[in-house]
């Protein structure tokens, strides 16, 4: 370990924004976003202090034996407390991420929020005119629509056309072969969703190959006629 490394007080799980439990995937993820999406690297118009700090930190927690030596340092005292108050139940620590970018997440989102980031909705929220009939009436809705969907943040959005729709998922036709689990941003006039392959069959069209996908909302956001959002639960 660095002999500055000790000597810093700062709490690297809060300037990685994650916590103590955190993976060391998780770390790096949370890494990457805070240094090129969030633009904290200097290259992209951040503090060079703060980037060494996020080098730093990034260096001591990803290295076993570094985090290790750094935990028994920086957490002995609140390890000691623990331990002599058994009685008192610690909740267990888990990382929030955003499942389509892997931003790390203050806390759980709640209805209607999206992500700061990618924009896309953490949790879909019920608005109280959407009555279960209304809802009955869009369980699968024939639609020839141009969506756009993202496979990676940030990244170019790809075009295709939209199938079907209900309010628990879509079938689009795309040139693309995309993978069943793999996550998906989508957005057209109709939505805005966070959707998660669920299967694929190829297809030939006009003399082409294509690729017939089905995707099943995480969180979705829907446009009615009146311009406003009809949210339901994926």
């Amino acid at each position: 370990m660095k002999a500055g490394t000790m000597k810093n007080r700062r709490n690297y799980y809060r300037v990685l924004q994650v916590q103590p439990d955190a993976p060391t995937e998780v770390i790096r993820a949370s890494f990457r976003t805070l240094m090129r999406e969030l633009k904290q690297h200097p290259d992209l118009g951040g503090s060079t202090r703060e980037a060494s700090l996020l080098i730093e930190a990034y260096e001591t927690l990803t290295y076993p034996q570094r985090r290790a030596e750094y935990d028994r340092v920086t957490f002995a005292r609140y390890t000691k407390q623990a331990v002599s108050a058994p009685n008192r139940a610690k909740p267990p620590l888990t990382t929030v991420l955003c499942p389509f970018c892997k931003r790390p997440l203050a806390r759980k989102a709640q209805p209607g929020e999206n992500c700061p980031t990618c924009r896309i909705p953490l949790q879909s929220a019920r608005t109280q005119g959407a009555s279960e009939a209304s809802r009955r009436c869009m369980a699968r809705v024939r639609k020839d629509e141009r969506i756009l969907y993202w496979t990676s943040w940030p990244g170019e959005a790809r075009e295709a056309r939209m199938l079907d729709l209900s309010p628990k998922g879509m079938r689009f036709l795309c040139d693309e072969r995309l993978s069943p689990g793999a996550s998906l941003k989508i957005e057209d006039p109709l939505l805005r969703a966070s959707a998660v392959v669920s299967n694929l069959r190829e297809e030939q069209t006009d003399g082409r190959r294509a690729y017939s996908v089905g995707v099943s909302f995480r969180a979705v956001e829907f446009a009615d006629s009146r311009g406003s959002f009809l949210s339901v639960s994926a």
